[in-house]
């Protein structure tokens, strides 16, 4: 078995140290770390190749002709990787030293599992825990409280994407149906979306690494504070809550909106393992029941934000 960390690095001296001594130092060692630097103008690569020589031939160093951006160099990265499992890695977290170890034992308890992602602390720029949030706090994905079996193509399609790349490990089986990444989502949301459709999509409780929170970081967790507020509407969403008034139907019913256009554009990838026709006839249904439901509890508005919809063209669905 051969285990690779795909890294992807851009003006990281900051913590890049910090990151690879944590993915170097596990109770299960990797046997390749391939880093991929997007023309970073800082010490980065200076620091990468210190850090090599010290590594022997753990790390290989990729530096890019041109800025590839987070989610093409993740890409790049990826499909340099030889190994079994594929581990992907930012460039400013901490890895628990046993997060190798813990995630290879959730696909060993898991023999479908194609992808295993985790929870995660949220850490400062001084390796503080400064929050009681976790990172699933900060994407909502409210595990406890959901149904089981999780589905996670449902919750992702409304919610939001739940699954942080830097947490995510995925078997190099899948390397083929996931690559090219689409150019519509990040690279850990289209990687998420896929396995969730296949439903080889698993996950670990515990928090696997501490990911960092800071002004520089090109993609994160932002607007911590908003967390409570928004909580209540995902909640209602996730369908833990009722929808009681006219506003949380209608929240809910955009959301099914995005669900039913999310189904249409990924039938337009040539993604062959999925019934979408079933998926969308399902969906759409489930949308004409909260119509139906607005429709009779809510006649006057409903009235009115039908035809503000129509003048202004939205939600044209062919139900």
């Amino acid at each position: 078995m051969k285990l690779s960390v795909a890294l992807c690095t851009y003006n990281g001296e900051k913590f890049i140290e910090d990151q690879i001594n944590s993915i170097l130092n596990q109770t299960i060692k990797i046997d390749e770390l391939i880093v991929c630097d997007d023309q970073s103008t800082d010490n980065t690569v200076t620091i990468l190749k210190s850090l090599q020589a010290k590594a022997k031939s753990t790390i290989t160093i990729i530096e890019n002709e041109s800025n590839l951006k987070s989610t093409k160099n993740f890409e790049k990265a990826i499909a340099l990787c030889t190994g079994d499992y594929l581990f992907l890695s930012d460039q400013d977290d901490i890895w628990d030293k046993q997060k190798v170890e813990k995630t290879l034992a959730v696909f060993n308890e898991n023999p479908k599992a194609e992808g295993v992602f985790s929870n995660a602390n949220l850490i400062d720029e001084q390796n503080h825990i400064f929050t009681k949030n976790t990172i699933w706090d900060s994407v909502f994905f409210l595990e406890a409280e959901l149904n089981k079996p999780l589905d996670f193509f449902d919750i992702m399609a409304k919610n939001g994407n739940v699954v942080t790349g830097a947490t995510l490990c995925i078997k190099k089986e899948i390397k083929p149906f996931i690559i090219p990444f689409s150019t519509e989502v990040l690279h850990d949301e289209w990687i998420a979306i896929l396995l969730a459709l296949r439903k080889t999509l698993y996950y670990s409780k515990e928090h696997l690494i501490s990911y960092r929170i800071h002004e520089n970081q090109q993609v994160g967790m932002k607007k911590l504070y908003k967390i409570e507020k928004i909580r209540k509407q995902k909640r209602i969403i996730l369908g833990l809550d009722p929808a009681v008034t006219f506003i949380e139907k209608r929240i809910l019913l955009k959301k099914i909106y995005l669900k039913i256009r999310l189904i249409e554009k990924l039938k337009r990838n040539n993604i062959t393992f999925v019934n979408f026709n079933e998926l969308s006839r399902d969906s759409k249904i489930e949308y004409e029941q909260i119509v139906h439901k607005i429709k009779n509890e809510h006649a006057l508005l409903f009235r009115i934000t039908n035809l503000i919809d129509a003048l202004f063209g939205k939600r044209k669905l062919k139900l």
